[in-house]
C-alpha cells in the first residue's frame, strides 16, 4: 500500500522527535502492509516552517537509515502546506514542495474553522499553473461538516481530496466517520492516507479503512495513489451533492 500523507521525519514538526521514533513508525507501517510513504511535514501553518531542501535532505537520510536497518519501506518527500495566497508563486519558484517532489500534486491544509475568501481563486490559479490541489482531511473541518457541498464545489472544479483512514474507521468519532462515508459515497474522496504522527497502531489504519470499502472504491483509491506517485493524471468520478437534512452537522453534538 501507498500512504500519501504522513508525519514521519524526525524533529521537523509534531511527528517523531528522534530517529528511533521514526524507525519505530516505519516498522509499524510495514507491519500494516505499507511499502511506500510520502512524508509531509507541516509548512507555513503558523508554527512549522519546513523548507523544501531540508525536507529532501532529511528524507534521503531516513531512507539510508531504513536500508541500513533492513526496514522495507521507501519514503518520498512532500509538504502539507497550510493554505495561503502565494502558494502558486512558491510552487513556480521552487520554494514549495509538491508530493513526491517532481509531481504536480500539492497537499493543502485548510485553516481551522474557516474557508478563506481567496480559496476558490487560489485553487483556480494553481490549476491554471498546472498543479493539482489535494485537500487534506476535509472531513474533520467544521465548515465543511456544516455544509459538505463547499467541498463539492471544489471537487467539481478539479480539486482532489485525501481523507484520513482513522476518520473512516471511527477513531475520530462516529460523526466524523459518518461524514467520511458520505463523502466517499458522493465521489468526493480520491485518496486514503494515515496522516500518522507516531508509531501508535491506532493511526496506521489504512488496511482496515480499505477493507471497509466496496472493492471498486478500494481499487480506485489505491490506483489513484499509484498514479499520484508516478505523476500521472487521475480521472476522478463525477461528484454528487450531498442532500442536507434539517439541522445537519455530524461534527456537532445534538
Amino acid at each position: 500500500m501507498i500512504d500519501i500523507h504522513s508525519h514521519m521525519l524526525p524533529g521537523l514538526d509534531n511527528g517523531p522527535q528522534t530517529m528511533d521514533d521514526t524507525l519505530a513508525m516505519a516498522k509499524t507501517a510495514v507491519s500494516q502492509g505499507i511499502d511506500t510513504v510520502i512524508v509531509t511535514p507541516h509548512h507555513q501553518n503558523g508554527r512549522y516552517h519546513n523548507q523544501r531542501e531540508a525536507i529532501i535532505g532529511v528524507t534521503d537520510y531516513v531512507n539510508a537509515k531504513l536500508q541500513e536497518t533492513g526496514i522495507a519501506l521507501n519514503i518520498l518527500p512532500g509538504q502539507e502546506i497550510r493554505v495561503h495566497e502565494t502558494i502558486t508563486n512558491g510552487l513556480q519558484d521552487g520554494s514549495l514542495l509538491p508530493l513526491n517532489q517532481t509531481t504536480r500534486y500539492v497537499l493543502l491544509e485548510l485553516p481551522e474553522d474557516t474557508l478563506p475568501s481567496y480559496l476558490a481563486q487560489l485553487l483556480f490559479d494553481m490549476q491554471i499553473a498546472g498543479y493539482v490541489p489535494v485537500i487534506a482531511h476535509p472531513e474533520r473541518h467544521s465548515i465543511i461538516a456544516e455544509n459538505p457541498n463547499h467541498l463539492y464545489d471544489m471537487v467539481k472544479n478539479g480539486v482532489l481530496v485525501q481523507a484520513d483512514a482513522a476518520s473512516l474507521v471511527g477513531i475520530h468519532g462516529k460523526r466524523v466517520q459518518k461524514l467520511t462515508r458520505k463523502l466517499l459515497q458522493a465521489s468526493m474522496v480520491h485518496f486514503m492516507a494515515t496522516n500518522t504522527h507516531s508509531a501508535d497502531s491506532e493511526e496506521f489504519r489504512l488496511a482496515k479503512a480499505y477493507q471497509s470499502m466496496k472493492q471498486s472504491a478500494k481499487f480506485k483509491l489505491q490506483e489513484n495513489a499509484e498514479l499520484l506517485i508516478d505523476g500521472q493524471p487521475i480521472q476522478p468520478d463525477v461528484p454528487t451533492r450531498i442532500k442536507l437534512k434539517r439541522n445537519w452537522n455530524p461534527l456537532k453534538r445534538n
